[in-house]
């Protein structure tokens, strides 16, 4: 779903949210929701404020979903997740949520553009990528959150010298042993990163978020998705029947035993996938050391 232009959008700036907050540009804009910069009148200090579009603002299920996000966002303080500093309303009522201002890209964008020109991560450089991910989906799980949208586009790499990452979007987050379909029937996630369990009536638990780790790392590591479909169904016929992909016929360089972590990583039945991100990490810099 498209939203506003950019000329709507930015009949919003110089709003404040909370009387604070002011803001000063359009950051980004999506289906749902618009990403501004802004500045914190009491320090100086720049800021990032996400909105809801008007017209999805009016759903109560999208508001829930970013009050969800607050709600995770600040008991994952001090890990990779995003940093939330504020939430409220914006002068014409709308509710906007007040995180870190992140400069750098998203792993899928740094991804893509490494694929075009034919490259591939190092190993060393993914396994460092990914230990604060494992790291802070074990405190979420832990805490009884699970993630449920895990993909490339929700990992954020800072252009600062340390490179730190940033796990976002934890809209789709659910807290305890919720159903993972909603009651009109939509699926949360990204299909391609989505566990077959995730695409039926079953409660939401941590081994989804197991295999949307693995099948990120999968990515990074194969250039693609393990599994994808013309159709959302297709890909979910695929993730559900098909045999895993053998990574190591798609990266030669990597030891063949890496297929068996795969095979683990992105088992069909939960029960047979690794404990948890932590555990999946280790395996395979087990493997690839």
């Amino acid at each position: 779903m498209a939203g506003p232009s950019i000329h709507v959008l930015r009949r919003r700036l110089n709003q404040r949210v909370k009387g604070r907050y002011r803001l000063t540009d359009v950051v980004g804009s999506g289906g749902q929701g618009a990403v501004y910069r802004a500045v914190d009148e009491r320090d100086g200090e720049h800021v990032a404020v996400k909105i809801l579009h008007s017209e999805v603002a009016e759903d109560p299920n999208q508001r829930e979903r970013l009050v969800r996000e607050a709600r995770a966002l600040m008991v994952l303080a001090g890990t990779a997740a995003l940093e939330v500093l504020d939430q409220g309303f914006t002068d014409d009522g709308n509710l906007a949520l007040v995180t870190e201002l992140l400069e750098g890209e998203e792993l899928d964008d740094y991804l893509t553009r490494g694929e075009q020109g034919g490259a591939r991560m190092h190993t060393d450089e993914a396994l460092a990528l990914f230990d604060p991910i494992a790291e802070t989906l074990s405190r979420a799980h832990a805490l009884g959150i699970v993630h449920r949208d895990l993909k490339p586009a929700n990992v954020f790499l800072s252009r600062d010298p340390g490179r730190r990452v940033r796990l976002m979007d934890f809209g789709f987050a659910k807290f305890g042993h919720l159903r993972s379909l909603t009651a009109d029937g939509f699926v949360a996630g990204s299909p391609s990163y989505l566990s077959p369990e995730a695409w039926g009536n079953k409660p939401v638990t941590p081994s989804m978020d197991v295999y949307g780790f693995g099948a990120m790392i999968f990515r990074v590591f194969a250039g693609a998705p393990p599994f994808v479909g013309k159709h959302p169904i297709d890909t979910y016929k695929l993730c559900t029947s098909a045999p895993r992909p053998s990574l190591h016929a798609l990266r030669p360089d990597l030891p063949a035993s890496v297929d068996a972590w795969v095979n683990m990583a992105l088992a069909v039945d939960p029960r047979e996938r690794f404990q948890n991100a932590g555990a999946s990490l280790a395996a395979l810099r087990g493997l690839l050391s």
